[in-house]
């Protein structure tokens, strides 16, 4: 019996951290991606290729990277921070542009419009029910 009520608590701490852990980084990106709305700028960048790795199952990832020069700068390339399974479509863009939201701050922060992951709103609920989940969770099984 009592071997029972300390592995519950053990394992309710263990799912408490795993909780914490998510929520910690789900706010670290929504408060990336909060920043980069508020002080970012948009700029036409050149789709110059395409960065490609696998996920854990082998299935291909496809990171897009630009080209663009800021204003009074020096050429910046960047890789976008959020992944396809399928590469851009290079040919769509040869004459074209691309629009580009960096950080004049940390010009290699970006997001390519059309390419971007997750809202910054819905980032930032996922982080909250996150905590909310582990707060419960620790106060319910081991409190």
């Amino acid at each position: 019996m009592v071997a029972e009520v300390v592995l519950e608590k053990i394992f309710g701490v263990l799912l408490f951290l795993l909780l914490g852990i998510i929520g910690v980084s789900e706010s670290v990106n929504a408060w990336r991606k909060f920043r980069l709305s508020m002080r970012g700028e948009w700029i036409d960048a050149d789709l110059v290729g395409a960065r490609e790795d696998e996920d854990e199952d082998g299935r291909a990832r496809f990171y897009p990277v630009v080209a663009f020069t800021p204003p009074g700068g020096e050429e910046i390339i960047a890789e976008s921070p959020n992944w396809k399974s399928y590469p851009p479509k290079m040919e769509a863009f040869s004459d074209e542009k691309v629009r580009v939201i960096y950080d004049p701050v940390n010009p290699q922060s970006i997001e390519i419009a059309g390419y971007r992951g997750d809202g910054r709103v819905k980032t930032a609920f996922i982080a909250l029910a996150l905590f909310a989940t582990a707060v419960a969770l620790f106060t319910e099984i081991v409190l």
